[in-house]
């Protein structure tokens, strides 16, 4: 796990909501890598190619297998873990860098619309989430779920009670710090 910044700019570390299974979350980052370096070379190939052979459709191949990346970089960024400090929150995706969220920056908490409501089994737990939108403190790759999420270009990130240890302790602090809650 990486640390955020500086104690002095984040405070004192207040709690830790990392996935419940640290192994599944790992592997899936390792293929979600796979998949997007995949999706590279694939896209890399396709366009020497098509344009060394001057062959157009293999270039019109190589935008078709762009669009897959969308679903990975969802994925990759969608439930980080996140370190909860007195000034913010750190988000710590699966493959990328940590981002510190300052309190002021979250913008809306909104019902989860990426995620199975419920149970899927009868030995399943209930599954229940929130999407929280942020103002400006987020790598343009978060944009990705909001869009995908219906929310528009805003950038934002997702908390599941299947994805994150005390999910009610979490939705309870980043509710306190949201300016309106939708949800």
């Amino acid at each position: 796990m990486q640390i955020a910044e500086s104690e002095q700019t984040t405070g004192q570390m207040l709690s830790d909501h990392a996935h419940p299974r640290p192994a599944l979350r790992q592997v899936t980052g390792w293929l979600v890598a796979a998949g997007l370096l995949g999706i590279a070379v694939g896209v890399a190939g396709l366009l020497a190619l098509g344009i060394g052979y001057r062959l157009p459709l293999l270039p019109l191949a190589a935008i078709f297998l762009v669009t897959l990346a969308a679903p990975l970089l969802l994925l990759s960024v969608l439930h980080p873990q996140i370190t909860v400090y007195e000034r913010g929150l750190w988000l710590q995706p699966l493959i990328w860098r940590g981002s510190w969220v300052p309190w002021d920056a979250l913008a809306g908490l909104h019902d989860h619309t990426l995620i199975q409501r419920g149970k899927r089994a009868r030995w399943d737990q209930a599954r229940e989430g929130h999407l929280i939108t942020v103002a400006g403190a987020l790598p343009a790759m978060y944009a990705v779920v909001g869009w995908m999420a219906g929310l528009g270009n805003r950038r934002a990130f997702g908390i599941a009670s299947h994805s994150h240890r005390e999910y009610a302790a979490l939705r309870r602090v980043i509710r306190q710090h949201v300016p309106h809650s939708h949800a």
